[in-house]
């Protein structure tokens, strides 16, 4: 059993967690663990070095290697993680490829190879969809569900297994198998969903055979009442089969992550929920109603008047039903957040959100009012200024929970009602670093308008002021009054390049800009191109010493992340006006799925690359395609974000408009999907 697993040079495949050694060890300690004895630990650890962050997006190059030890391990019948390898796997079929300097092969799609390591082992993941165990079965069958590239292979094998639950009892695996031909073949299967509508004696199948024929015809706005009524019953039941599994992770059942792709019926479902009052019928309806608002950019409009009816019933009903202290979330308070997350279209519900701001801003608020300031912040409502103070003079705490990157940048306008409790809050002890941060980033937004909190900024960050040149250069001259301690940090290798880019923009004196910034970048190494690159955008034509350089670091393998690519090639565009060779790294940066919503210290790399073509004019035609669908797609670009999303919108169709040369969208586009205008 696991042959060969010592020679495989696992550290030079990216694996990190523990060193290479570690995954040898890992896998004979998940194949040796007994029945009841806790191998969590270990599948964890073996996971935890295999993907870049938390979230497991992305996946290391060692992933098409581990994929036959871990199909082995699933394997071994008495093995008591084989659920969470099945997990595991497929937590690897869903992943990105992590393209960086730790990759020897750059452009190399590890993902991909993992998929086809998988459909290698086709044979042995058809038998796992006859195992014993429910949990294998029905983890098995959304692994497969996630390969559509050997779909041929999976389909047959998973329509018997789900006939095999036609029957009264409750059957997870079989429910799954049928998710599973709805995801890959759903259309092909039609005939055969209607068919377990008809035949299938248990509720929950007949449910699923219901999600089926939704996504057969997706497009659809047709709406069979009685299929739409099983998906909500099945939704609505603690006791359904589907909680006896996950399908996404993401908190829902396999049902309402199944209907993610079907944009009718998903809304409908959401409807009938929200037309119900019990407090799993809300829960399962807010549920359903979030993954539509974020997933399609057509659901706020139709969906918002239920969720604001849903809160103003709530609201009204007795105060138990609204928790007033603490942190724990009610359906008031998870409606209200919703209506706060859905961006544009949360300015129709602008007073019902200030109805929210229930007691007064200096005391402990109710949790429901976290939202409500968020969300009227986001706007740029003035109603959340009493409450934005009373947090940064820091009245029972509140500034911990709020981010200011949520509530700041849109508040610019009402910058003179916030400056002397921010001034307070600086002036006071010391919060923690990451709060800080956060704070100088959002308040690079406001520009000239935070020049107030200069000096205040100066002294809270003391010795690591140089955290803060990025917000001194973007006040510009308004800051000043900071510039001999701005000098002094031109002598700091850890911060004269950004010290001599600040100084120009507040003094307006080029002085060694330039020749300091090309030099850093020169002598840089790792993701230094990411905070040296929009510097030298920034001072444009004035830099052409530094275009070797960027041109040098372009294509090159240690420069090769996300981030560098699109900055270098910002910064030649800025410095020589010239777009040949450029459009394909920002094109390349805008095609995966999901876009980030946020990037490090700067906007997202990928909107930068939108914003970046447009300026490309004509230049970038190429591009136009994929710019269209972020402008104009029905679905959202970002994961979970609609913030996120209609600044992408938004500057997806700044972009076109520029490419085009022309107002209005590029000839072609799709039909704008939404209701709301984007400013």
């Amino acid at each position: 059993m696991l042959e060969g697993v010592d020679e495989v040079p696992w550290e030079q495949l990216g694996y990190w967690s523990g060193g290479g050694e570690a995954v040898a060890g890992l896998l004979r300690e998940i194949a040796s663990a007994s029945p009841g004895e806790m191998a969590e630990s270990s599948v964890g650890r073996l996971g935890g070095g295999l993907f870049r962050g938390s979230d497991r997006n992305e996946v290391y190059g060692a992933a098409p290697y581990l994929v036959p030890y871990l199909v082995e391990l699933i394997g071994v019948v008495q093995q008591p993680s084989r659920g969470l390898l099945v997990d595991l796997v497929t937590d690897i079929a869903v992943a990105q490829p992590y393209r960086d300097v730790r990759d020897p092969w750059p452009g190399r799609d590890h993902a991909a190879l993992a998929r086809a390591a998988m459909a290698g082992k086709a044979d042995e993941l058809v038998r796992f969809l006859g195992d014993g165990s429910s949990r294998v079965v029905a983890g098995m069958a959304r692994l497969l569900a996630c390969l559509p590239e050997a779909a041929p292979t999976w389909v047959p094998a998973l329509r018997a297994r789900a006939e095999k639950g036609v029957k009264p009892t409750p059957d997870a695996g079989a429910a799954a198998c049928v998710l599973a031909v709805a995801w890959l073949a759903a259309a092909e299967s039609a005939e055969w969903f209607a068919g377990l509508l008809d035949s299938a004696a248990h509720r929950d199948l007949r449910a699923a055979a219901a999600v089926g024929v939704s996504l057969a015809d997706p497009a659809t706005d047709t709406e069979s009442d009685t299929a739409v009524r099983l998906i909500a019953d099945a939704l609505a039941d603690p006791g359904a089969v589907f909680e006896r599994f996950e399908w996404d992770g993401d908190g829902l059942t396999p049902l309402g992550s199944a209907l993610i792709r079907a944009e009718h019926r998903q809304r409908t479902v959401a409807r009938d929920l929200l037309s119900r009052r019990g407090l799993r019928e809300v829960d399962r309806a807010l549920d359903i109603a979030w993954e539509a608002i974020r997933h399609w950019r057509a659901a706020p409009s139709e969906l918002l008047p239920a969720v604001a009816e849903l809160v103003r019933d709530l609201a009204a009903g007795p105060p138990s039903a609204r928790r007033r202290r603490g942190f724990m979330r009610g359906p008031v308070e998870s409606a209200v957040e919703l209506i706060a997350e859905s961006g544009q279209a949360a300015a129709e519900y602008a007073d019902l959100l200030a109805e929210m701001l229930i007691g007064e801003p200096g005391e402990p608020w109710p949790t429901v009012a976290y939202p409500a300031v968020v969300g009227l912040a986001r706007l740029g409502d003035s109603r959340c200024v009493p409450w934005l103070v009373a947090a940064f003079l820091d009245k029972a705490g509140q500034v911990k929970h709020l981010d200011a990157m949520d509530v700041l940048p849109s508040m610019t306008a009402h910058a003179d009602a916030l400056l002397p409790a921010m001034l307070k809050y600086l002036r006071s002890p010391r919060h923690g670093d990451p709060d800080d941060l956060r704070l100088l980033e959002a308040l690079v937004t406001w520009g000239s308008a935070a020049a107030p909190l200069v000096s205040a900024i100066a002294d809270r960050m003391q010795m690591f002021v140089g955290l803060a040149l990025p917000l001194f250069g973007a006040i510009g001259p308004a800051a000043e009054e900071i510039v001999p301690r701005v000098r002094v940090l031109l002598d700091d290798e850890r911060y004269e390049d950004v010290a001599a880019w600040a100084m120009w923009r507040i003094t307006g004196e080029m002085g060694q800009a330039p020749a300091v910034l090309t030099d850093r970048l020169a002598r840089g190494s790792g993701h230094l191109a990411r905070d040296i690159g929009p510097l030298l955008e920034d001072l444009g034509p004035a830099a052409p010493a530094a275009v070797p350089v960027l041109w040098k670091q372009l294509d090159d393998a240690e420069h090769g992340h996300l981030y560098d690519r699109v900055a270098i090639a910002r910064a030649l565009w800025a410095i020589t006006g010239d777009g040949d060779g450029l459009v394909a790294p920002l094109l390349s940066a805008i095609t995966a799925r999901p876009l980030p919503e946020e990037g490090f210290r700067r906007a997202a790399p990928a909107l930068l690359a939108v914003e970046a073509l447009g300026r490309l004019g004509s230049a970038a035609e190429a591009a136009v395609p994929e710019v269209e669908v972020i402008a104009y797609g029905r679905a959202r670009v970002t994961e979970r974000a609609v913030w996120g999303d209609e600044e992408y919108r938004r500057t997806a169709r700044r972009a076109l408009n520029l490419i085009t040369r022309r107002p209005g969208a590029a000839a072609g586009h799709l039909p704008t999907c939404d209701s709301q205008e984007l400013p």
